[in-house]
């Protein structure tokens, strides 16, 4: 038995050796060592300043001349992936900037961007760098911040409770609309207040308004306002009204498009909560005077007259109370859902609400003891996806051509029958 044993031993003591052997041999003979890649990154960095630029810079050497380099750049959670390719020089070892200018303002503080380089040689070898990532910053300012699981808001003038009662109004606005709306959070909101209207003027595009108090990224998921500590009660209503946009086309995201624009900036209202008063004075004089805007007009863009803008964000945020009073928060979440997944407006209110465009006008009328809905009503209800219209000369063109095309086969094939006889 003990003869067993050590023979057994042996034989294993054995194949751990040639096993050994093995490795050591393949090694051996591998062409390409750590030591010997055919590219490699010497270094791999970037500079950045705010609404001004990003600069990428790499530097990389070959065992033959480096032909191509291409960076890769994806901005937050977007799908698109941006590419630029740096001019250089071919050699052995080269050092390759791209510089992207960000001047117009057309990035918001808090965006975070993924970026990878690709490069090739002329031997036919590539490599793909490990994606990084950067966070672009407004480093001018000294930012405070609080945070929770689904906001993260920053702010550099006023105090503590400046910045708490802004906090406490955004988590209000999100706890109202998931409550009422079903809308939740899918990603943490980055939210900044700039100091002064000014200030934020210097951080968003340059084409922004002169009147601009706020603006909203939802694909960036970024809310950017201006609130002065002296202008808290206004920066209360603008923070959870901008708010309110970029939870609701987070979520409410199709290539179909967004909500009825009655029903985007009526939750926005609701947001804020109690309609203010000159909100509701507007909306009472147009009931006294028959001078209501029919619920068609309100489902596209507002006008910009301001009395008139004021009347449409009232009566707005007054149907989306009348829907919740008289339907429920489970229909209005239910409502929100379907636009979600893709709906024509007339179809998504007809199938959670069993009302049309019209019939919604006409109930919320009756229940707020106004005139009905003025007949021959000429807007046309935008919808989600327009259908092409059967125009008839087209149609008929499209016959015409099939019928002569129809007519050249048989014809051709005539020709070519009475060749072979």
């Amino acid at each position: 038995m003990f003869t067993s044993i050590l023979r057994k031993l042996k034989v294993n003591h054995l194949r751990l050796l040639l096993a050994l052997a093995l490795i050591l041999g393949l090694i051996a003979i591998t062409p390409v060592t750590w030591a010997q890649l055919p590219i490699r990154v010497e270094s791999n960095q970037y500079e950045a300043q705010f609404r001004d630029h990003i600069l990428f810079k790499l530097a990389v050497e070959g065992r033959v001349e480096i032909e191509e380099i291409t960076l890769f750049y994806r901005v937050a959670d977007q799908p698109a992936v941006n590419h630029a390719s740096p001019q250089f020089e071919p050699d052995i070892r080269v050092e390759a900037e791209y510089t992207w200018d960000l001047s117009n303002g057309a990035l918001p503080p808090g965006v975070q961007i993924n970026y990878w380089w690709e490069i090739a040689d002329q031997g036919g070898h590539t490599l793909e760098t490990k994606p990084q990532s950067l966070l672009y910053t407004d480093d001018r300012y000294d930012w405070h911040t609080l945070s929770s699981e689904r906001l993260a808001l920053h702010w550099y003038r006023g105090g503590a409770d400046f910045g708490q009662a802004l906090f406490d109004k955004a988590i209000e606005a999100l706890d109202t609309l998931s409550r009422d709306a079903g809308i939740t959070v899918t990603r943490q909101v980055q939210v900044f207040i700039y100091g002064s209207h000014s200030d934020l003027l210097g951080a968003i595009a340059k084409g922004a308004k002169e009147w601009t108090g706020g603006q909203a990224f939802p694909d960036m998921g970024v809310v950017v306002i201006g609130v002065s500590p002296a202008n808290l009660a206004w920066g209360k209503l603008a923070m959870a009204h901008e708010l309110s946009h970029l939870v609701v086309h987070q979520m409410v995201d199709t290539p179909l498009g967004g909500l009825p624009c009655w029903l985007d900036e009526g939750l926005a209202m609701y947001a804020e909560g109690k309609l203010e008063p000159e909100y509701q004075r507007a909306l009472g004089r147009a009931i006294k005077r028959d001078q209501l805007i029919t619920l068609r007009s309100l489902s596209s863009s507002f006008p910009t007259d301001p009395d008139r803008a004021r009347l449409c964000y009232a009566q707005s945020y007054s149907l989306v109370e009348f829907i919740l009073e008289e339907y429920g928060q489970e229909k209005m979440a239910e409502l929100i859902q379907v636009f979600a997944e893709g709906a024509y407006y007339d179809d998504a209110l007809r199938e959670v609400l069993g009302l049309d465009s019209q019939g919604l006008d006409s109930a919320w009328r009756e229940w707020m003891g106004a005139g009905a809905v003025p007949q021959g009503e000429a807007t046309p209800l935008p919808q989600r996806r327009q259908p092409i219209p059967a125009n008839p000369v087209v149609w008929a063109s499209a016959g015409l051509c099939c019928v002569g095309g129809l007519l050249l086969v048989v014809v051709g094939g005539l020709l070519a029958w009475l060749r072979l006889r």
